[in-house]
């Protein structure tokens, strides 16, 4: 990467583990891209409780790369999600899977491997 890993906590203790499981989160996205500029995530609890289980992080992630960045955002308070996960590293997973899939998709369209419906070509000779 270009910029070094942007990594910001809002309402959230900031530890070293959480620190640790973004950065290999990271890491690994970089085996999915070529060139990949920067990353900056997000982490943060959008209500203070005291019930800790009961209220997830939100998880922002902005991945850039070479004429795009990946947005990737998961906020289960405001959803009404039933199947929601219910801690940081739950949440860092799934919002990380989204990212990984999202750059893979990306990068076959850079790469030219995904076909897209163009305007058909073809001379029209006579009406």
């Amino acid at each position: 990467m270009d910029i070094p890993l942007e990594l910001s906590f809002h309402n959230v203790e900031p530890s070293d583990a959480l620190k640790a499981s973004v950065q290999a989160h990271v890491d690994k996205l970089e085996q999915f891209h070529d060139h990949i500029i920067g990353c900056r995530v997000a982490i943060e609890m959008p209500h203070k409780s005291q019930k800790a289980s009961g209220n997830p992080p939100d998880v922002h992630i902005v991945v850039r790369v070479p004429g795009k960045e990946i947005v990737v955002s998961r906020e289960y308070n405001h959803g009404g999600h039933k199947k929601a996960a219910t801690d940081a590293y739950a949440v860092l997973d799934e919002a990380f899977l989204v990212a990984q899939k999202q750059l893979k998709d990306y990068r076959r369209v850079s790469h030219g491997d995904v076909k897209h419906k163009g305007e058909p070509r073809g001379v029209i000779s006579e009406l």
